[in-house]
């Protein structure tokens, strides 16, 4: 309080006093981001490797700034080409200007020293594409520099996976192209940023309300008179701001150096150039665990190399929607990742009626109450009739019986009076009248035989007539509507939750199933002939640990399944589709794949195993066992690349044994003097 006193002693007056504080104020937020970026500052000048070159460079937040590079082979009807991509940084951020070299060279057989030589004076333009073919940016041009090396810069505005599309065209017009995956992210919040704004916010408001306190204790306060002061301190706020963002910017930044240059075809000018002994005693073989492998001439699976995204068959993935509107019920085994069948029930929508719908279906059930009771009238009508004929069957039947009767007593009689005739007992006239009343009681018999008939089939027919009439029902009618399962497969998404209201058509859970998929490369039209001749591919992912798998081949598990009829018209491409197995589901829709198309046919070359090739500082070599304890590190050059294998033009014999394992403590081994 002292401090204060003594700093506002010499300003007069209310405003004097006020401007003393804003002018003191000021000056600490002024301070404030000179001190925080005095730490960033030094950390970053003490994390400094120079001796890394353009991967040893740090930025203002002390984040090294990486160099990666990919390879492309190429091989078509015009020659092996090799495109080396190094880019800086390895992970582009939003607004950074990423930087790329291209070592473009050429596999040439002559003499001797058959190798790589560097392609100059290409024409070379280069494209930025989403992973579905979505062109961002294209025909950008680059620098060329001696040695077949070609620069050139983007900046991203946005995050997420892209292709960079590389076309050449050589000075004698053979043109190839290659793409090659980048990711790009968004960079780190500075929090030191935030830090410091909370503190110039804090300051700044914090003076002027002591300022506004001191003057309403005074009882002065005019708002009128604050308006400027309140103007000033916005102000200083403002300018504070800007000056912290200028020293802290609101997101870590790096500092982006150029990619120092290299020779690609260095080591192709003599391939035996290099040679080194090393030797290794025996002892030293086993605890390194160095293995070898014979050079030997084999098929391969090389050719056309291109990127590809993985997609679920259209038959194996389904959305269950609702199909009136209502309140959805799950079942309570529906669930993310959970498993169902084709057909299951997996819930059902709850039909939730408005005040229209209620009285539509009330007026329905009236009118079916009015059907019911007009048809159970009618049938009471009907059971009256069959009550009245078997009333009248029973009293035909009666009659029936009492005809039987008399009709066996005038049988009797006649008998009776013919016995008597024959012995002269009873006249004839006797047994003519005993005749005469057998024929009237069969006569009687027959009527009622044939009215009980009549009367029987009026009876059926008033039966069947009653069975016809059946009321209907008036039950209320069903509300709830099933939700079935169209495939079999893993519920991937549910965008309902029990007992939410829905409109219909809304989407509630997504099937997919994974078991098999779909791999959709993309290949220039120029490429066509070659994948129209080669049913034979790989491919493999990071998804899959960096395993390759085989397609169209007796050990792989894959076919061909089309070849599309339609050219992208941005991006002169045509997509190429295989059906893969997907054991475990480890390919997930929409997951990047690299793809090679076999268009090698059944060639057979000298190969050497992948994990044999070492690339160092522009240079591809081996190690070649020369028996005993010594290794010879030889320089190659390779053509055709493989799953596993890279096809070798020179530098190496067939039979010579080359390390599989154990090749990095070859490397970092002195040779022999």
């Amino acid at each position: 309080m002292k401090m204060s006193r003594i700093y506002f002693k010499g300003c007069n007056g209310f405003a004097g006093e006020f401007m003393g504080r804003i002018r003191f104020a000021f000056s600490l937020l002024v301070l404030v981001p000179a001190l925080f970026s005095l730490p960033v500052t030094a950390v970053a000048n003490g994390e400094d490797d120079h001796g890394k070159g353009a991967a040893g460079n740090s930025a203002a937040s002390g984040s090294s700034v990486s160099i990666v590079s990919a390879e492309r082979n190429i091989q078509n009807e015009s020659g092996q080409f090799t495109l080396v991509l190094k880019r800086s940084p390895g992970d582009p951020r939003v607004g950074e200007t990423a930087q790329f070299l291209l070592v473009l060279s050429e596999k040439v057989q002559g003499g001797f020293g058959a190798g790589p030589l560097p392609i100059e004076k290409a024409a070379v333009l280069f494209n930025i594409l989403k992973l579905n073919g979505t062109v961002i940016t294209d025909n950008l041009s680059v620098t060329e520099e001696p040695g077949g090396i070609y620069r050139g810069s983007y900046v991203f505005d946005d995050t997420g996976d892209y292709k960079i599309n590389f076309t050449i065209t050589t000075p004698d017009s053979r043109t190839f192209a290659a793409d090659f995956p980048v990711a790009v992210s968004r960079a780190p919040v500075r929090s030191s940023f935030w830090i410091g704004f909370l503190i110039i916010t804090l300051l700044t408001l914090g003076s002027f309300g002591a300022i506004f306190y001191a003057a309403k204790r005074k009882g002065s306060v005019n708002y009128r008179r604050f308006a400027p002061f309140a103007a000033a301190a916005l102000l200083v706020l403002i300018f504070s701001t800007l000056a912290l963002a200028y020293f802290l910017p609101p997101r870590e930044t790096r500092q982006i150096a150029a990619i120092p240059s290299t020779t690609a075809a260095a080591a192709a000018e003599n391939p035996l150039a290099g040679q080194t002994s090393i030797t290794i005693p025996k002892e030293s073989q086993l605890l390194f665990g160095i293995k070898t492998q014979a050079v030997a001439v084999r098929q391969i699976t090389s050719g056309l190399k291109t990127t590809g995204v993985v997609r679920a068959r259209p038959d194996a993935k389904a959305v269950v929607t609702a199909q009136v509107p209502g309140r959805i019920v799950f079942n309570p085994t529906v669930a993310l990742g959970s498993a169902v069948g084709r057909g299951e029930q997996i819930g059902y929508v709850e039909q939730v009626l408005d005040v229209a719908g209620q009285t539509g279906l009330e007026s329905q059930r009236l009118e079916l109450e009015a059907q019911r009771q007009e048809v159970e009238a009618r049938r009471l009508e009907l059971r009256n009739t069959v009550l009245s004929l078997q009333s009248q069957q029973a009293q035909s039947r009666a009659g029936a019986q009492q005809a039987r009767t008399r009709l066996a007593q005038a049988q009797r009689e006649l008998r009776r009076s013919q016995n008597l005739l024959e012995v002269g007992a009873a006249p004839r006239r006797r047994v003519e009248e005993a005749q005469t009343a057998v024929k009237v009681a069969e006569e009687e018999v027959g009527a009622a035989v044939k009215q009980d008939a009549l009367i029987g089939e009026q009876i059926r027919a008033a039966q069947t007539g009653q069975s016809i009439f059946r009321a209907p029902s008036v039950r209320k009618p069903s509300r709830n509507f099933p939700l079935i399962a169209p495939v079999t497969g893993i519920i991937d998404q549910i965008k309902a939750s029990s007992g939410q209201q829905v409109e219909s058509g809304t989407e509630l859970v997504n099937i997919v199933n994974l078991s098999t998929v779909l791999l959709e490369g993309q290949v220039f039209e120029k490429d066509l002939p070659l994948v129209r001749e080669s049913t034979r591919a790989s491919f493999t992912s990071s998804a899959l640990s960096g395993e390759v798998y085989t397609i169209g081949t007796p050990d792989g598990d894959g076919r061909l399944v089309s070849i599309g009829q339609t050219v992208n018209e941005q991006t002169r491409t045509i997509p190429v589709i295989y059906e893969v197995k997907n054991p475990f589901n480890r390919l997930k829709d929409g997951n990047f794949v690299e793809i090679t198309i076999d268009t090698s046919g059944d060639r057979q070359v000298l190969a050497v195993p992948k994990t044999a090739v070492v690339r160092e500082q522009g240079e591809t070599f081996v190690f070649v066992f020369d028996g005993g304890e010594t290794f010879t590190r030889r320089p190659i050059a390779l053509g055709a690349e493989g799953a596993d294998f890279y096809e070798v033009v020179s530098g190496i014999e067939e039979g010579e044994r080359v390390v599989t394992e154990g090749v990095y403590q070859l490397r970092t081994t002195q040779p022999t003097a």
